[in-house]
């Protein structure tokens, strides 16, 4: 289970750039018979094999361990470039963002040895961790939040071991949602000042 669940983030993506490419060459990517012709040719790309590994398998070596907000928010684009379905709106997008800098933040200075607690061992077995995340997630659905779906989620792969991490962490956060969080948020900052002016 683990093995095939490894290969969604790496097909999202390949399904993301055959959509991005497709419209930089003039197709329309909306509706599902491009949807499935591009889901087809990136599933053929996640899978083609390079160096005795498929393709999907060397995006993985990037990060061993891509976090289910990060694949939410990569499923949202890919569903509403084919679709113009989002799966998380723009307050829960924003919510994501304000989430994962946070965690990001709380979780990797520390666990580089800059503190004398390391919050990474928290993600092991119940802990305070797990208490707070389901606090912070029946909080966003009393507030009709749709980043309460993408928490559950993240609970819920954890306890059914989807990723190759047992930590709780992993599944919430990772280097590249921290990063793109913090890029999305300043971006969201400059644009909201700019139109104030």
């Amino acid at each position: 289970m683990v093995l095939a669940f490894s290969f969604v983030f790496p097909g999202l993506l390949f399904l993301f750039l055959v959509q991005e490419g497709g419209r930089l060459m003039g197709w329309d990517p909306r509706g599902w018979r491009p949807t499935l012709i591009m889901g087809l040719i990136a599933v053929s790309a996640t899978l083609f094999p390079v160096g005795g590994l498929p393709l999907g398998r060397w995006v993985i070596s990037l990060n061993a361990n891509f976090s289910i907000p990060l694949t939410a928010l990569l499923l949202t684009r890919v569903t509403k470039t084919a679709s113009g379905l989002r799966l998380v709106d723009r307050r829960g997008l924003t919510t994501c963002w304000i989430f994962s800098l946070t965690a990001g933040a709380a979780l990797y200075p520390m666990a580089l040895g800059m503190g004398g607690y390391d919050p990474y061992g928290a993600g092991w077995g119940f802990s305070w961790l797990f208490v707070a995340i389901c606090g912070v997630t029946l909080l966003l659905l009393m507030m009709k939040n749709r980043f309460a779906v993408v928490l559950m989620a993240a609970i819920l792969a954890h306890d059914l071991h989807l990723l190759e991490s047992t930590n709780l962490w992993d599944y919430l956060v990772d280097p590249f949602l921290a990063l793109f969080s913090c890029a999305a948020l300043g971006c969201r900052l400059v644009q909201m000042r700019t139109t104030r002016i």
